[in-house]
């Protein structure tokens, strides 16, 4: 089959291009061709259909909003791309003329920079849509269900205005109202209702999508895969607990830093990541002097060295206070041999078996957090049993053959749908 992958991003920026990574590696070797659809950046992977590529709004190496300078015409750009983006349909249309049809498609991240009006292009053209949802952005004017830091669903139903109401994206008026009023037109269109098939990572984002209205039969269980780069001689296990990923508020980093010192464990603190809005400062202001040799903020680690250090670690930590659909960080972990403590919030309590892989805590308290954490370093081999439990479960479930192979078998699916 001839498969369109679009997603606005086509470099390494988070998971969902980790994910993106393995389905361009990975279909090609059961006989498929990728078509890669994005919005053009500075670093992207090379790719012959670059050139249809959707230029960014505000110019190839601003690809976040905070990196925009915003001038009168590049906001006008943003709105165009966040509400119905004639742009990016006509890139699109010029990719499919020219390179000829494809028999399915596959959307992941379209929001914002690309929009789903790129959807009708492909109903249009009798191409069935696949959509993953890995994040509350059909639901959530700040695809977090956060508000305030605290978990909220006003939204989840339809009622958008509420982000409007509390500045819900980035705390701004502007960005909000753009935001919500995105939302409001492209239900207004029925844009979503063009998708075939909602592919869930976990079954609590499947539940709060059909809370929202989506019928259950399209909305489909689909685990993420996982391809750590696995090193041949394990590494041997250093004396650190580990968390990596983005360093933003939502991954309730500053419960891990306030249960660690309250535990004190024998072990050291490391925290992998790019800094997002701030959030770094305010980590480490909040580490008492008797500390701040014990807690380390290396960066942000890709590769062979993101593989030693993982699998050097005792314990990952992710303390998320958001409902996390599916953190790829919990999978890469068990891949590892690396148990994982992990908030009881969102998807995170699917991915880890109590007492088995892993440990459980009440989410935003970091007196739970700092018992779990002095429970587990308490016993090393149980530890490093629940690593063996955890590496063992994501070889069977989470491989990217498997994953690459099931995913074509639904687009096919959809594609012989269309046809009869």
């Amino acid at each position: 089959m001839r498969l369109l992958l679009a997603n606005k991003y086509f470099f390494p920026n988070g998971g969902t291009e980790i994910y993106l990574r393995i389905l361009l590696d990975e279909l090609p070797k059961l006989g498929h061709e990728c078509v890669p659809f994005a919005v053009a950046y500075q670093g992207d992977w090379p790719s012959p259909y670059a050139k249809y590529f959707l230029p960014s709004p505000a110019g190839p190496g601003a690809p976040r909003l905070e990196q925009m300078r915003l001038t009168p015409g590049r906001m006008l750009a943003l709105l165009d791309r966040s509400i119905y983006s004639l742009a990016a349909q006509k890139c699109l249309r010029r990719l499919l003329d020219e390179t000829g049809p494809v028999d399915a498609a596959l959307v992941i991240n379209i929001y914002n920079y690309m929009s789903p009006s790129i959807l009708p292009v492909l109903t249009r053209r009798g191409a069935p849509i696949a959509m993953l949802v890995g994040d509350y952005n059909l639901m959530c004017p700040s695809y977090q269900f956060l508000r305030d830091n605290k978990p909220c669903f006003l939204c989840q139903k339809g009622a958008y205005a509420n982000g409007l109401r509390y500045r819900c994206v980035k705390g701004s008026l502007a960005a909000s109202a753009v935001r919500v009023v995105s939302m409001y037109v492209q239900r207004l269109l029925g844009l979503w209702n063009l998708v075939d098939l909602f592919l869930t990572p976990c079954a609590f984002m499947r539940e709060r999508l059909a809370e929202a209205g989506i019928p259950e039969k399209k909305l489909r269980l689909v685990r993420y895969p996982v391809r750590a780069v696995v090193r041949d001689t394990p590494e041997p296990k250093g004396n650190y607990l580990l968390s990596f990923g983005r360093i933003s508020a939502e991954k309730g980093l500053d419960v891990l830093i306030d249960a660690y010192q309250m535990a004190a464990p024998d072990a050291d603190l490391v925290v992998l990541g790019r800094d997002y809005d701030g959030e770094l400062g305010r980590l480490k202001a909040r580490i008492r002097p008797e500390f701040a040799s014990r807690i380390r903020f290396p960066g942000f680690a890709s590769g062979d060295e993101l593989s030693r250090i993982i699998s050097g670690a005792q314990l990952t930590v992710v303390p998320s206070r958001w409902h996390d659909n599916a953190p790829l960080s919990v999978y890469e972990s068990m891949l590892h041999g690396t148990p994982v403590a992990g908030a009881a919030m969102g998807g995170i309590p699917e991915q880890i078996r109590d007492g088995v892989d892993g440990a459980l805590f009440a989410p935003e308290s970091a007196s739970d957090l700092a018992g779990t954490l002095t429970r587990l370093l308490a016993d090393r081999e149980r530890l490093a049993a629940m690593g063996r439990a955890g590496r063992e479960r994501v070889l069977a479930q989470n491989d990217p053959a498997a994953h690459a192979a099931a995913l074509a078998d639904i687009l096919a699916s959809l594609a012989e749908g269309k046809n009869r």
